[in-house]
């Protein structure tokens, strides 16, 4: 996500009242919110999730991937939700998904797999099959055979999520009538929380983080709060309480998570996360100055790269630490610490040459088609 394409996800939505953003205002909020979330899981990736890294940064990574999918689904359903009973609606609305998404994920994916096989390291080696990668069908090979596959291309399994999620939910809005919308999404939620609990229960964690139907509650919890942004205009004062709840009850669920053990954790979590991740928007949507530090060029410059730099991030950092120090990436030692240093600053120059090349063009060239 990024200016140009959050500057037309907050100018569709529809018939805002007074404190809400004008029609075709950029809430800067929201560039800050994707640069906070794409810098926090890859501090997890290079600080936390390593060998000798540091524990309590791995936390960083489920927060970052959680308030991606609260972000998308509320931005992507807020164009659903103004723009699904245009004439050409599918046309453009699977037109700027295209453009927007498949020539770096492809670039990225295609360039590492052929990279894994010219080097042949063994930490680098991919378990699945590399077409998965291709039909954003990578995580349900990860859920049949409990691995994630290589750790190069690990965090493409949410872009899996989200390109089914696209996939399914303007279908799905489409056919319903317009009482049955506000039902539908509360029931999905509750199913697929279900199905999470379900698969925690029997102690299949993978599946339960990286398939739609055990993951899709927390992108349509941003569903639902761009509906109640559209219809029911919900109070601040409402979305601060929810806010406020939502972090006391992650707060006690973190400090108390050996006692509550795993399954509940990988349960609750993500929920409480998402609750507070849809008030947090629903505020920043209505200009609330308690959320204006996300407008900080700082963050807003993140979230315009973060597409790409949530992508390039760990194949970077492995193939770095692959043929300067012969090793996976890990922060033991003084070279490794310095490799992984020179790995985000590398990243972040390739995401921001990205951008400038390739995905603002194509931004621009979408955006041509109208609804």
């Amino acid at each position: 996500m990024n200016k140009v394409e959050t500057a037309f996800y907050a100018s569709e939505i529809a018939r805002p009242p007074q404190r809400q953003i004008s029609r075709g205002a950029r809430v800067s909020e929201f560039d800050g919110a994707r640069g906070l979330a794409v810098l926090a899981v890859v501090i997890a990736h290079y600080f936390g999730e390593v060998e000798h890294g540091f524990t309590t940064l791995r936390i960083l990574g489920p927060i970052g991937v959680n308030l991606f999918f609260v972000l998308s689904g509320f931005l992507i359903g807020s164009i659903i939700l103004e723009r699904v009973d245009s004439q050409n609606f599918f046309r453009v609305f699977y037109a700027r998904r295209a453009l927007r998404i498949l020539p770096v994920y492809f670039l990225v994916v295609a360039t590492t797999l052929t990279l894994i096989w010219l080097l042949n390291v063994p930490w680098a080696a991919s378990t699945l099959p590399a077409w998965s990668y291709f039909t954003f069908t990578q995580n349900f090979f990860m859920a049949v055979r409990g691995d994630v596959g290589t750790r190069w291309l690990t965090p493409t399994w949410t872009l899996a999520v989200e390109e089914q999620f696209y996939l399914l939910i303007p279908l799905l809005i489409f056919l319903l009538p317009a009482k049955a919308i506000l039902p539908s999404i509360r029931i999905g939620i509750a199913l697929c929380f279900l199905i999470r609990v379900i698969l925690c229960v029997r102690g299949d964690g993978i599946s339960a983080e990286c398939l739609l139907f055990s993951s899709g509650h927390i992108l349509l919890i941003g569903v639902l709060a761009a509906y109640a942004q559209k219809n029911i205009k919900p109070r601040e004062i409402t979305m601060r309480v929810i806010a406020l709840v939502s972090v006391a009850a992650l707060l006690l669920v973190e400090a108390n998570a050996e006692m509550v053990g795993e399954k509940l954790f990988l349960i609750s979590a993500p929920v409480f996360m998402a609750a507070l991740f849809a008030s947090c928007i629903l505020l920043a949507a209505n200009r609330s100055p308690g959320l204006r530090f996300l407008g900080a060029r700082f963050l807003t410059s993140f979230g315009t790269i973060s597409y790409c730099l949530y992508l390039i991030h760990q194949p970077i950092s492995g193939l770095m630490h692959g043929l300067i120090l012969g090793t996976r990436p890990d922060i033991a030692t003084t070279p490794q610490i310095l490799v992984t240093c020179a790995a985000a600053v590398v990243s972040i120059s390739t995401a921001t040459a990205s951008w400038f090349a390739l995905e603002k063009p194509l931004l621009q060239f979408g955006r041509r088609k109208s609804y």
